[in-house]
């Protein structure tokens, strides 16, 4: 996984292409990203409304909030 600071993100990004990495911004962690392809669009998709209807469920049970 490559490492790339918020500065470099916008020349980088391009030269990684498909390669997950993470973002930094003066040594503090942004976050992970991790490319999708288009032909698993529906498959992540599904996904991503499991886990909305999952924290909903947490959130009504538990009584927090974003």
């Amino acid at each position: 996984m490559k490492k790339i600071e918020l500065n470099q993100l916008q020349t980088e990004a391009l030269i990684v292409g498909k390669e997950a990495f993470y973002l930094q911004q003066n040594g503090k962690l942004l976050g992970y990203f991790y490319p999708v392809s288009d032909h698993n669009k529906a498959e992540f998709d599904a996904l991503w409304k499991r886990l909305d209807k999952a924290v909903e469920r947490v959130m009504a049970e538990t009584g927090l909030d974003e």
